[in-house]
């Protein structure tokens, strides 16, 4: 706990948790974190993820001996409130709600049952008999859900690793070989789908910023159970996770699959006792957010503050000073490149520039000036108008293929039908009523998340317009040469390319990142709508 800066700022984001809380000793809602809920009364249901803001007030409780009797009296009542809560707020099956009410969401219950759990290890001694069999009784409930069901709507590593560790730790507290032979299932289910590349699969991909909190639980998985398999995974990831990060400090992007560009530190921070790579990482990339350069928690919301205050309090628990020599990121190394061809990701260096095409996500391309540590360019792919719809190309394609060599990258990609939707009043009151109705039905709830997540994050529906695309590396500069052609007729009122944009529902993208990245902002490029729609053929070069 050294660190002073990150202590400094994890205390600040602690005293916002405490005013997120309903501390209110006589309120129906002591112990809530949702003040949209409680306070606001903006929404009709507590998300119960939030509840997880317990264990950085424990973490603090428990490591910081600077803090006064008063204040440890405040953090040990707001835990043991906080934990109170979540034991309102459960379904009986031990599930809990996220997104809507009756969504008995596996992902939540995963992301709860460990950080409520190491919380109440914190306090249980203070707390009363009724209260711990309280609590106690929860958090078993969660761990024998979590054995019971299964995530559906998509294979989410993050969301399953997090449910591998809370029921690895429920086992070893509660005694229950059950939980920690499921634990086992789920982490075998994982280390099965991980490509030989490295990455492990976020929904159609591999989207590094998400990769980053899986390894936070898997890391902890491999302190609590050190097994020869799980580490030469953790070391492949390790490997991967390096080609992401940037010379400017900021980290992934909008060509993972989940377009996500928070760097979750923990995992890898941990790892760094073994492995130097990692502990390089560690170091560049906390750095970094102390400089203000990638998100960090100045700019997180509720959704995210828990989890990467959980992150940086594993940081500060394992931080080294080891004078070993690390090796090299790869930005930092001029002639680097990799090419990770079932990811659909791309990276070359020169003595000018680092770059990353995204070829799975329709072409996304980051360049950044290696001696100046700036960005150079950032295109997010192709965006605009065709009638009353929006299409695109940044559209995740695990299929797509693509021809690489030293000096060129070339693909095909498709346009889609862009999803847009915003929800209304209207669309609300039926998603309340399905709610209150038939999703008393865990099997229907699951069916109408898988729909709502293939609308709102899979576009299916092509438009007869398709780009080739062509990146020249040369030494001191990039060449893009496209191709746009079409199909058939279509009503095209515009078309650009040249900005970044995420173009599916990702509330973890689009946090606010380095200023000069804002700074640098790059105006877009327009085609020639009309020879597009007249010769169905327009060529767009760009030279960077």
């Amino acid at each position: 706990m050294e660190n002073s800066v990150l202590l400094q700022n994890y205390k600040v984001a602690c005293r916002h948790l405490l005013s997120a809380q309903d501390r209110d000793a006589y309120s129906l809602t002591r112990g809530c974190f949702d003040r949209r809920y409680w306070g606001w009364k903006l929404v009709d249901f507590p998300e119960a993820t939030f509840q997880r803001n317990v264990y950085p007030l424990a973490w603090w409780l428990d490591h910081d001996r600077s803090l006064s009797p008063g204040m440890k009296r405040m953090l040990t009542d707001s835990i043991v409130a906080g934990l109170t809560y979540s034991t309102c707020i459960q379904h009986a099956d031990g599930s809990f709600d996220q997104a809507f009410p009756h969504e008995h969401s596996f992902g939540a219950t995963a992301f709860l049952l460990h950080p409520l759990l190491e919380a109440y290890k914190v306090v249980r001694d203070v707390c009363s008999l009724p209260t711990r069999g309280s609590i106690e009784k929860s958090l078993q409930r969660s761990a024998h859900f979590l054995c019971s069901h299964e995530e559906t709507h998509g294979f989410i590593s993050n969301h399953i690793a997090g449910a591998a560790l809370s029921l690895l730790t429920a086992a070893r507290f509660f005694k229950e070989t059950c939980l920690e032979q499921r634990a086992s299932d789920l982490l075998e289910r994982i280390l099965m789908r991980q490509s030989k590349e490295g990455w492990f699969l976020e929904y159609d991909g591999a989207d590094p910023g998400y990769q980053t909190l899986g390894m936070y639980y898997l890391a902890q998985i491999y302190r609590l159970r050190p097994e020869a398999r799980l580490r030469e995974a953790l070391d492949r990831s390790i490997s991967f996770l390096s080609w992401f990060i940037h010379p400017d400090g900021t980290f992934g992007g909008e060509y993972g699959s989940r377009r996500t560009a928070i760097y979750y530190p923990g995992g890898l921070a941990l790892l760094g006792k073994e492995s130097p790579l990692a502990l390089r990482m560690t170091r560049f990339m906390m750095e970094s957010a102390e400089a203000g350069r990638t998100a960090s928690l100045g700019d997180m919301d509720m959704g995210n503050l828990a989890p990467l205050l959980s992150n940086l309090a594993l940081v500060l628990d394992v931080e080294s000073h080891d004078k070993r020599k690390l090796p090299p990121l790869p930005w930092e190394v001029a002639g680097n490149g990799q090419d990770f061809l079932e990811a659909g990701l791309s990276i070359r260096s020169t003595k000018r520039y680092y770059a990353v095409v995204g070829v799975s996500n329709g072409g996304v391309l980051k360049v950044f000036d290696r001696q100046k540590k700036t960005l150079l360019w950032n295109d997010g792919g192709y965006t605009g108008q065709m009638g009353r719809y929006w299409i695109t190309t940044q559209m995740t394609d695990p299929h797509a293929e693509y021809k690489v060599a030293e000096g060129e990258v070339q693909f095909d990609k498709s346009f889609y039908i862009m999803p847009r939707s915003q929800p209304t009043p209207w669309q609300f009151v039926i998603l309340r009523l399905i709610n209150l109705t038939l999703m008393h039905s865990i099997h229907l709830g699951n069916m109408i998340k898988s729909i709502l997540v293939k609308l709102l994050m899979r576009g299916t529906r092509r438009v007869p317009l398709t780009l080739s695309r062509a990146i020249r590396f040369e030494e001191t500069r990039i060449v893009v040469r496209d191709e746009l052609r079409l199909s058939k007729k279509i009503k095209l009122y515009w078309l650009q390319n040249g900005r970044p944009f995420v173009s599916i529902h990702m509330a973890s993208a689009k946090y606010f990142e380095n200023p000069d990245v804002a700074a640098s902002d790059q105006s877009a490029c327009s085609v020639d709508i009309n020879k597009l729609l007249e010769a169905g053929y327009v060529d767009n070069r760009k030279v960077i």
